[in-house]
């Protein structure tokens, strides 16, 4: 009897110890943005669906005292067929710079990250290192984010400024060569993170 009563409390214990786990996930609505200029007129390209993988620690929170260490791993892809910049001709064009037949989407990996001191509004500067992959291209970089609590969880928003021909695009020429695409592009990313209860 008492060889059999072991495995059973230990069994209860494992599943109370799953039950209790608080579960991190990406709330629905993440996006991304490509902001950019060119010699007419400024542009934003959007994606309203962001697909975002995560790794958790094991017993990860969101509190701000545990954020630093809940997450192990982070990262997405972009098929670029979802980035709108509201103009077929500027689809077109974008689509064509980023070699999207050959490398149909934007990817990024992340490797680490740091959450700052918490600011006089309860929010912190989060500094997410990875490799962030264009046009087949794969470079290091160090987004910058601001992480703000959610009754749900947490929110992150944030910018990195990056220089397309640093990972081989050359700015797209629309009108026959009137509207020239500046090189220099801003990211911009939304990301809200809820704890399962």
């Amino acid at each position: 009897m008492r060889k059999r009563f072991i495995p059973l409390i230990l069994g209860t214990l494992a599943w109370a110890g799953t039950a209790a786990a608080q579960d991190i996930r990406v709330a629905p609505g993440a996006s991304l943005a490509v902001d950019g200029d060119s010699t007419v007129r400024a542009f934003s390209c959007k994606a309203q669906k962001l697909d975002v993988k995560l790794q958790q620690a094991e017993g990860a929170s969101l509190a701000p005292d545990a954020l630093a260490s809940a997450l192990t791993g982070l990262s997405f892809e972009l098929p670029l067929a979802q980035l709108d910049c509201a103009n077929d001709t500027m689809n077109e064009h974008m689509r064509k710079a980023m070699q999207a037949e050959a490398h149909p989407t934007i990817g990024f990996k992340m490797s680490g990250y740091t959450a700052g001191a918490p600011q006089a509004d309860g929010r912190r500067v989060l500094r997410i290192r990875g490799d962030l992959t264009l046009a087949g291209n794969t470079r290091p970089v160090e987004l910058t984010g601001i992480a703000a609590s959610t009754p749900q969880g947490l929110r992150v928003q944030g910018r990195h400024a990056l220089r397309m021909t640093e990972w081989g695009v050359k700015p797209p020429s629309l009108m026959l060569g009137t509207m020239k695409v500046r090189e220099d592009v801003v990211i911009r990313f939304d990301v809200a993170l809820e704890q399962q209860h």
